[in-house]
């Protein structure tokens, strides 16, 4: 994934383990994660309407966290298609909430389809958002661009976040999903960076949806 300069030198901390199964642990650097996702697709009419939802939880623990925390999350999409046109009558919406200790945290984590500029109406598969967390509040978008090529992919290979529109941290998932966070980011930025980037790497994104995964 092409990273914005602030990020380009930023050590990258690969998922370790992470798997291609519904469930499981794995290893982000120093932050330990358990999680378990899901998808569903229902088709209609020849797969005309085809409707898919997903769901993910996973609970993390490190530095920056007291304890671990929880998060529960939830996807969703339609898509509907005639002959070779297809529009998204519910374009892809994200949403999680998290708990620390059993108790629900007073923040917020969104991640929807954008069509807000001339960019994200070229990009099909475009999506921006928000996660607010311990006062933080950083800006999500979607990357799209193979690094060294100027060719772009139609579904997200990767997010940047952003701090007063500064970019403070990724994660890429062209393959093994990687997070990425600008050294001089502090604890309460971190902590909003590595649940971002948790929430967006172990999902199975409903644009690239696959029914039979294995269980791993």
């Amino acid at each position: 994934m092409a990273l914005p300069a602030p990020l380009s030198a930023a050590p990258g901390l690969a998922f370790e383990g992470i798997g291609g199964g519904q469930k499981g642990s794995f290893l982000a650097g120093p932050y330990a994660v358990s999680f378990r996702r899901s998808d569903t697709r229902l088709a209609l009419f020849d797969a005309i309407d085809e409707r898919r939802s997903g769901t993910v939880a996973f609970t993390v623990s490190g530095p920056d966290f007291n304890g671990s925390v929880e998060a529960d999350c939830a996807v969703r999409m339609r898509t509907i298609t005639f002959e070779i046109v297809s529009f998204d009558p519910e374009p892809m919406a994200y949403q999680c909430r998290f708990l620390h200790e059993g108790r629900t945290l007073p923040a917020r984590f969104e991640v929807q389809q954008s069509r807000r500029g001339v960019a994200d109406m070229l990009m099909r598969q475009s999506r921006r958002g928000e996660i607010a967390f311990d006062r933080v509040i950083l800006g999500i978008a979607s990357r799209h661009r193979i690094d060294g090529s100027p060719i772009e992919t139609a579904s997200p290979i990767g997010y940047v976040f952003t701090q007063d529109d500064v970019p403070v941290g990724a994660v890429e998932l062209n393959g093994t999903p990687v997070l990425r966070v600008a050294p001089e980011a502090d604890a309460s930025t971190r902590r909003a960076i590595v649940l971002a980037a948790l929430a967006l790497g172990i999902l199975w994104d409903p644009a690239e949806s696959d029914l039979g995964r294995d269980d791993g």
